[in-house]
C-alpha cells in the first residue's frame, strides 16, 4: 500500500530511510544547543530549515500525500532524554502560528507563545493539513515513542473524555534515525515519557494549503 493510502486510511504511514544516518548526524550537530529545555519552535523560518521543508515536500515518496503546492507552515524541534523527559496526553494538534490575529468566527482558540499569535483553523483546514515527523535517533519502547490512534483523523474535533475513550485502539511508533512519519494533525496521538538514558530528537514540519481563507497569513511559510 502506498504512504498516501495509508495516510488516507489511517491517519499516518512510514517512510523509511529519508536521510542517511550521516544526515542524521549533521542535523542534530545543527541542532545542538537550539534550545535550553525540550524544544524548538519557528525553526522554518531558518535557511536550513525551510532548504530541507523543500526536500521532504520533493522528495518521490512524501510529495503525493503532502502536495506539490504545499506550504511549510512550521516546524518543531522536540528533544527527550534523562534531563528532559516528559509525557503528553492523548491529543490532536489544533493550534498554528499566523501572521496576525483576524476577526473570523471559524479562526478559534487564539493564544500568544513566545510573541507569535496562534490559532485552531477551520476542520475544513485543519483536515488539509499533514505533520512529516522526522527521527534524528533511535526510538524503541523506552525512547518515550509517540502513539496514534488509526483512523480518528476522519472524526473532526474529538472531545478530550472521548480521545481517552479511544485509547485502546492506540499503536505505538517506534523509529529508525532518517524515518519520517507521516501524520495528519487531527490524528489522536499521545507520547509516553523515555525510560532509559537515550536521546530521542524529532523535526516536526507541517505542510498545508499557502493560502488559508478568510484573509489569514501563516506567520511563516517555505
Amino acid at each position: 500500500m502506498m504512504p498516501t493510502e495509508d495516510v488516507e486510511r489511517a491517519g499516518f504511514a512510514w517512510v523509511k530511510a529519508v536521510l542517511s544516518p550521516d544526515e542524521c548526524t549533521a542535523l542534530g550537530g545543527r541542532l545542538h544547543g537550539a534550545s535550553s529545555g525540550p524544544g524548538a519552535r519557528e525553526l522554518i523560518s531558518q535557511g536550513w530549515c525551510a532548504a530541507l521543508a523543500d526536500r521532504l515536500r520533493r522528495h518521490p515518496a512524501l510529495s503525493p500525500a503532502i502536495g506539490s503546492d504545499a506550504v511549510a507552515l512550521q516546524c518543531l524541534f522536540f528533544e527527550k532524554s534523562a534531563e528532559h523527559n516528559w509525557l503528553v496526553a492523548v491529543h490532536q494538534d489544533l493550534g498554528f502560528p499566523v501572521h496576525e490575529r483576524v476577526a473570523h468566527p471559524d479562526w478559534r482558540a487564539w493564544s500568544v507563545k513566545g510573541g507569535t499569535p496562534y490559532v485552531q483553523p477551520p476542520v475544513a483546514v485543519l483536515e488539509q493539513l499533514m505533520a512529516v515527523r522526522l527521527h534524528l535517533d533511535p526510538c524503541g519502547p523506552e525512547d518515550g515513542p509517540l502513539w496514534v490512534v488509526p483512523g480518528t483523523h476522519r472524526q473532526g474535533i474529538v472531545a478530550p473524555q472521548a480521545a481517552v475513550e479511544l485509547r485502546p485502539h492506540e499503536l505505538p511508533c517506534p523509529a529508525q534515525p532518517g524515518d519520517a512519519l507521516l501524520m495528519r494533525p487531527l490524528l489522536l496521538h499521545r507520547s509516553s515519557k523515555a525510560t532509559g538514558q537515550s536521546r530521542r530528537r524529532v523535526l516536526q514540519f507541517v505542510f498545508g494549503p499557502r493560502h488559508p481563507p478568510h484573509g489569514v497569513r501563516w506567520r511563516h511559510t517555505a
